[in-house]
C-alpha cells in the first residue's frame, strides 16, 4: 500500500548518503514535480521537490525510510499543543494537547501524519482513529457554543481578549496532559504554534507549567511539528464529531448553511455570539 511522509532537508541529504552507499538503482523521474526516483527489488519511491516521500510500503522501502527518518535523543517527551474552531462561526472550541514518546513520532510520521492543512477531511479521520488506538497521551479543552458564549463573555468583563481566551485554554489542556506523563525527571519539550507570546506565557506560568526541565517553544511554523499535528488532527476530529451532533440535535447543516439560514433562535446554542455577523443577527 503507498505511503507518504514528509522529510527535510536533512533527511534528504540521509537519503542520497544511502543510495550511494548501498548502490541503489535509480529510475527517471517522470514528471516536472520529482526530485528523484528509486526502484530496486523490491524499494520502490520517490521523493517530490515539496519533500514528500511516497513509497510502495514494502519491508525494504520501510527499511530505507527508518534508516533516513531523525530520531528525537533531547528529549523523554514533546508535547504539542493547538486549537480548532476559533475561526467558525459555529460549533466549539478545541483545544488539544498531546505527549509523544521520540519513538511515537517515527511510527507516526511514516503513518502519513503532517500538517493537517495538507490533510483532506477523509485522511484526518483515518489518521485520527490510529492515533487514539494507540493509546497516546492526550487531553481535549471543548467549549460548546454556549459554554463558549459564557466563558468569553466573563475575559470581556475582565477587559481580557481573545487571546487571552486561547491562552487559557492552552495552558489548561497542557497542565492536564502534563499530568498524565512522569514529569518530574523527564526532560519534556512543549511546542505551541504561536499566536500570542506574552499571554500564552503567562497562563503557562499562572499553570505552573514553567519548570527547569521543560523547555516551551513558540513557534510561528508549529503546525508543520509532529506534535502539534498530532494535537490539530485530534483536535480537527474532536471538532467535527460536536459539529455533527450539533447538526442532529438541531436538525441543521452548520458546514452548509449560513448563520442567516440556520436562525436566530438556535444561534445562541450553535454560534460563537462575539463573531461581529452573529451579533448583527441577534441584537
Amino acid at each position: 500500500m503507498p505511503t507518504s511522509i514528509s522529510i527535510d532537508i536533512n533527511e534528504l541529504g540521509r537519503l542520497r548518503n544511502y543510495i550511494l552507499s548501498q548502490n541503489l538503482k535509480r529510475a527517471p523521474t517522470t514528471n516536472e514535480y520529482e526530485l528523484l526516483r528509486i526502484k530496486d527489488g523490491e524499494i520502490d519511491l520517490v521523493v517530490y521537490k515539496t519533500g514528500k516521500l511516497v513509497h510502495n510500503g514494502s519491508a525494504a522501502s520501510q527499511e530505507v525510510v527508518d534508516f533516513i527518518l531523525t530520531k528525537e535523543r533531547s528529549f523523554d517527551y514533546l508535547i504539542g499543543s493547538d486549537e480548532v474552531g476559533k475561526g467558525e462561526w459555529y460549533g466549539p472550541l478545541v483545544v488539544t494537547a498531546v505527549a509523544l514518546k521520540p519513538y511515537d513520532v517515527v511510527r507516526l510520521r511514516k503513518i502519513g501524519v503532517r500538517d493537517s492543512k495538507l490533510l483532506t477531511r477523509g485522511e484526518i479521520e483515518r489518521l485520527a482513529k490510529e492515533i487514539l488506538a494507540s493509546g497516546l497521551s492526550f487531553k481535549n479543552v471543548i467549549l460548546m457554543p454556549e459554554t463558549y458564549n459564557e466563558r468569553y463573555a466573563e475575559f470581556k468583563k475582565e477587559g481580557k481578549s481573545l487571546n487571552d481566551f486561547l491562552a487559557w485554554a492552552h495552558a489548561t489542556a497542557i497542565k492536564d496532559v502534563l499530568s498524565l506523563i512522569p514529569k518530574e525527571s523527564a526532560r519534556i519539550h512543549i511546542i505551541i504554534d504561536k499566536f500570542d507570546v506574552e499571554k500564552t506565557d503567562l497562563r503557562l506560568q499562572r499553570a505552573n507549567v514553567k519548570q527547569p526541565n521543560i523547555e516551551i517553544t513558540q513557534s510561528s511554523k508549529g503546525d508543520t511539528q509532529l506534535p502539534v499535528s498530532v494535537a490539530s488532527i485530534l483536535a480537527k476530529h474532536a471538532f467535527e464529531e460536536r459539529v455533527d451532533q450539533l447538526n442532529a440535535k438541531f436538525e441543521v447543516d452548520l458546514r452548509n448553511n449560513s448563520p442567516q439560514s440556520v436562525g436566530k433562535e438556535k444561534l445562541q446554542h450553535l454560534a460563537k455570539t462575539h463573531f461581529k455577523n452573529i451579533a448583527k443577527l441577534l441584537a
